[in-house]
């Protein structure tokens, strides 16, 4: 399987999964979530799932700062724009696959433990695009995302229309796709302008 090489240089997202410790899954319930392994579960790599990635990655670090390692299961995850809105849905698959967060389709939980249903909602009065809240401690951060930060370049809507209308060429097909994930790149190379999060 070939990729962009810059998807092995993504630091991943290291969590603890009681759940999946105590079933055997991972020893000491030891889990990581990398960039590539987002992107074989949405199927691609784009703005949306690079952003949804970073604001995962971020608002853990600053949900659970000092190095402590963030509990899967355990965090609640909120989202301003309703589930079926814009990219609102994408982003909540990724944060759920990272999270283990569901709203009503997750494990209903074992021995009045780890139910991971009922910590995603959408529609909910914040600021900024995400709010994640630790169920132990009821600290909140929320996250704020801004592509824009990385502009597309203008060859790519033109290089879009062609393939839109399915006459693009072989090499203006792979030009569109090297462009697509030069964007993606230099996002993550600029997280810290596309990512705010606040306490």
């Amino acid at each position: 399987m070939r990729y962009p090489a810059f998807f092995d240089e993504i630091k991943p997202i290291v969590l603890k999964d009681e759940l999946a410790g105590l079933l055997g899954a991972f020893e000491g319930g030891a889990v990581e979530f990398s960039y590539l392994d987002v992107v074989k579960s949405a199927g691609h790599s784009c703005p949306t799932v690079a952003g949804a990635y970073l604001m995962a990655q971020k608002g853990l670090e600053a949900l659970y700062i000092g190095n402590r390692t963030p509990i899967r299961g355990e965090i609640k995850v909120e989202f301003k724009g309703k589930m079926q809105e814009g990219v609102t849905g994408v982003i909540a698959n990724v944060f759920s696959q990272i999270t283990g967060a569901t709203s009503t389709s997750g494990f209903k939980g074992l021995t009045r433990r780890f139910n991971r249903t009922g910590l995603m909602e959408y529609g909910a009065q914040i600021e900024g695009d995400v709010r994640m809240t630790r169920i132990d401690s009821q600290r909140s951060v929320e996250i704020s995302y801004d592509p824009s930060v990385v502009p597309n370049d203008p060859k790519v809507m033109t290089l879009m229309v062609d393939m839109e209308k399915n006459t693009a060429l072989p090499h203006q097909k792979e030009e569109f796709a090297a462009l697509w994930q030069q964007r993606v790149e230099k996002i993550f190379q600029n997280a810290d302008k596309a990512v705010r999060v606040r306490s």
